[in-house]
């Protein structure tokens, strides 16, 4: 949902930074935040070493990760370093996401169920969002690794579209689902967002009910209260495994 004031756009138009570049710096700030624990009580040694050897890199939060156009560089030296990967894109760049070499795990936003709610939630850009919306999640459904998409769900605003959601699942067949409510973090003058838009665990546990009751691929893996967030599996993924 882009209710932020961050930069954005619909090609790359910034200078371009390289791949090892951003590793590097990446890694050296993350470790000097980590050294700053050394000697804070109640650190554990053991803890504080394992900080000093990074495992895992969110490409997500802020901003369209996909548009970047030295990802795949990224990406590899990423994975050289034994680092995994857990990229999160918009659904509004389908060949980007074709052209996207394998990550840990690819996520998609997928924050409506009607091209009129997702254009009221989600603030798009193109003006054939909704197309590169469907196009994005068959471009998901093509890929040969872990899938997931991402429904955050917005009381008032966007859990009333299961029969939406329900027809996005088929199209993109993702390995699993994860709901989630809302998190509010306080006024700001680029969303309407209030406390009252915030579900409780019930109501998402509630949707998923509903949901998972008209997938019969599908089936609920764990939930995490404190998270408001369900997650749901493709059964073929307890197959695998």
């Amino acid at each position: 949902m882009r209710h932020h004031t961050n930069p954005v756009g619909t090609e790359w138009r910034w200078k371009t930074d390289n791949a090892d570049d951003i590793l590097r710096e990446a890694l050296e700030n993350h470790y000097q935040m980590i050294k700053q624990f050394r000697g804070v009580p109640g650190v554990q040694a053991d803890k504080l070493a394992e900080g000093m050897n990074a495992q895992h890199c969110a490409l997500s939060l802020v901003g369209e990760p996909i548009m970047y156009p030295k990802i795949n560089d990224l990406v590899r030296l990423l994975h050289q370093k034994k680092i995994s990967t857990f990229l999160v894109t918009n659904a509004q760049f389908p060949d980007a996401i074709r052209a996207l070499i394998p990550v840990t795990q690819l996520y998609v936003s997928v924050d409506a169920g009607s091209k009129e709610e997702l254009k009221r939630i989600d603030r798009p850009l193109f003006r054939d969002f909704w197309q590169r919306y469907l196009d994005s999640l068959e471009a998901l459904g093509e890929k040969s690794q872990r899938t997931v998409y991402r429904l955050t769900l917005v009381k008032d605003w966007n859990v009333d579209q299961l029969e939406g959601y329900i027809s996005l699942v088929k199209r993109g067949d993702p390995d699993f689902i994860e709901v989630k409510g809302v998190t509010y973090c306080g006024e700001s003058k680029a969303s309407t967002l209030t406390m009252v838009n915030v579900p409780w665990h019930e109501e998402v546990m509630e949707f998923v009910s509903q949901f998972v009751g008209h997938l019969s691929d599908y089936e609920v893996a764990c939930e995490h209260e404190h998270s408001n967030c369900v997650l749901i599996a493709h059964k073929r993924v307890s197959e695998q495994a």
